[in-house]
């Protein structure tokens, strides 16, 4: 198994717990921001590799089989150690804290040395592609559609949208997203975005 089979395999283990949790796909996906029907398509596509049906869907929700039971359970486990590593790794890593950035590659940020100067102990990596990334910087919509985004109106007549998209499970991806808000707020001398 190659590590692209590994990564569906633990996503699937983790949205049966949440499904479980929930008691409703709808439910689930809301809270993980994913659309209902790609949930639905990423359960359907984990039960036809495993061979075994995970739920009893109905109208009032769903109801686990024994064998969606058993996937919560590994769910759990596996839960605990992406804790653990977690932890370990902050730990063994306090000091250099890697910050991954995207930015479309129509845009561009000029200067950062202010929060670089206040966080001395997070290092910014900007990167050219998306899935790895803390924040992302964009003038085109996310693909997830419950991602908010921030609107400039730049004088009367122009406006442009930029969507500034941050995983708030992490503290650091959380101060940068401050800093960039706060310097777009800045830039188009606006109280309110």
């Amino acid at each position: 198994m190659n590590i692209k089979n590994y990564t569906l395999l633990i996503r699937g283990i983790l949205y049966v717990q949440e499904i479980i949790r929930c008691k409703s796909i709808n439910k689930a996906a809301e809270e993980n921001n994913i659309k209902a029907s790609n949930l639905s398509l990423i359960i359907n596509n984990f039960e036809k590799e495993i061979g075994s049906k995970l739920f009893k869907r109905s109208s009032r929700g769903c109801i686990p089989t024994k064998q969606g039971y058993k996937i919560a359970e590994l769910a759990s486990d596996l839960k605990e150690q992406i804790q653990k590593i977690s932890n370990w790794h902050e730990n063994i890593c306090p000091q250099n804290r890697t910050l991954n950035i995207y930015i479309s590659p129509n845009m561009e940020l000029t200067d950062c040395s202010e929060f670089e100067k206040n966080h001395p102990t997070i290092k910014l990596n900007f990167i050219e592609d998306d899935i790895m990334a803390d924040i992302l910087i964009r003038n085109i919509p996310p693909i997830n559609t419950l991602e908010k985004y921030t609107e400039l109106r730049i004088g009367d007549n122009i406006k442009q949208k930029i969507w500034v998209c941050c995983n708030e499970r992490n503290p650091m991806a959380l101060e940068f997203f401050d800093f960039i808000v706060a310097k777009l707020l800045l830039l188009y001398d606006q109280s309110t975005l």
